[in-house]
């Protein structure tokens, strides 16, 4: 399965200098665990939710720009590249998101739990006869 599938909406993407509070309040309208964070049109870095606690933690003010935390050298995948590919980039770089990206630009971001899911949603679907209906299996 293609990891662009998984990634089936666009990132959503914020100015890299707004303020960690603004990108905190994003996070949470839209539920997201990671903000990408644009300059110029192009990807300028990401914020994590773990970025922002750390922050937090270590006293930085909210009213810093976001780019301060921001992590920089991004892991990105492009959307037609094997989902075990995407897993195997988060576990060697030992992180939850991968910003994907389709001929150069920004596609979309896929987390752990997205792929998990997916994997989940194909198992129930092959155990649950959804597969043979489909393709009968051969004789």
């Amino acid at each position: 399965m293609k990891i662009g599938v998984i990634a089936r909406r666009p990132p959503v993407t914020a100015p890299y200098n707004i303020s960690i509070r603004e990108a905190a309040s994003i996070m949470a309208k839209k539920r997201i665990g990671l903000l990408v964070l644009v300059k110029e049109g192009r990807l300028f870095g990401v914020v994590s939710e773990r970025d922002i606690i750390r922050a937090v933690a270590q006293g930085i003010s909210p009213e810093e720009p976001a780019s301060l935390i921001a992590t920089r050298g991004v892991v990105t995948i492009e959307a037609d590249e094997d989902v075990v590919k995407a897993a195997k980039l988060m576990r060697e770089h030992g992180v939850r998101h991968l910003v994907v990206t389709k001929g150069g630009e920004l596609y979309g971001v896929v987390s752990v739990r997205d792929i998990v899911n997916e994997v989940l949603q194909l198992k129930q679907a092959v155990e649950g006869g959804a597969l043979d209906e489909i393709a009968p299996p051969a004789d």
